[in-house]
């Protein structure tokens, strides 16, 4: 009974360590952590630093060879930089309206982080800003979504994290999911 209890909290344990915000396929979104589970931060002080990620989330190709997305930006706040996480990323575009080709192809996981970008968070008043992910203008398929560039120069339209309302926030009013704490005894009285 005890090799059970233990191989129960492992399998809880490893399955939260992996959680994916977004289950959806080829889905892209921007987020505040590489595993792609808090699209916003709450109680930025005036001019504080932030990074947050592009993430594509749960790709059904194994190699990325570029991507188009755009992002509009409302508060105050502004973007310092874009870091693409393959060393080979050319952008044509410009910093909110990215077109990516990569001189070797990313390999993707569930979980594929393709950009890194720094945030000046500028309100004094705590004010929210909002990043909203789109596709790019002018783009290769739909301008609403992503596009992703695989093998062989296919395209194909990606979904958005978010569909209804920003991508990203800081100072938004982050939605925190309540969770119950349990004593080592209470577990395993579920179990008898």
């Amino acid at each position: 009974m005890k090799k059970l209890v233990v191989l129960l909290m492992a399998m809880l344990v490893a399955t939260s360590a992996f959680a994916i915000l977004d289950e959806d396929t080829n889905s892209m979104g921007f987020y505040f952590d590489t595993e792609a589970d808090m699209p916003c931060v709450d109680g930025a002080d005036a001019y504080s630093n932030h990074t947050m990620f592009l993430v594509l989330t749960n790709p059904d190709f194994d190699e990325l060879y570029g991507f188009e997305a755009g992002y509009d930006l409302v508060g105050d706040a502004q973007v310092l930089s874009t870091t693409f996480t393959n060393p080979q990323a050319l952008n044509v575009g410009q910093a909110d309206n990215m077109i990516v080709g990569f001189g070797t192809p990313t390999v993707t996981s569930p979980i594929t982080t393709v950009a890194a970008i720094a945030v000046l968070y500028m309100s004094t008043e705590g004010a929210p800003v909002e990043f909203t992910l789109h596709g790019t203008t002018p783009s290769s398929m739909d301008p609403a979504y992503p596009v992703f560039l695989l093998v062989d120069g296919v395209l194909i339209a990606g979904g958005l994290s978010t569909v209804d309302g920003p991508s990203a926030q800081i100072n938004g009013g982050c939605t925190v999911v309540a969770t119950e704490e349990m004593s080592f005894d209470s577990v395993k009285s579920l179990y008898r």
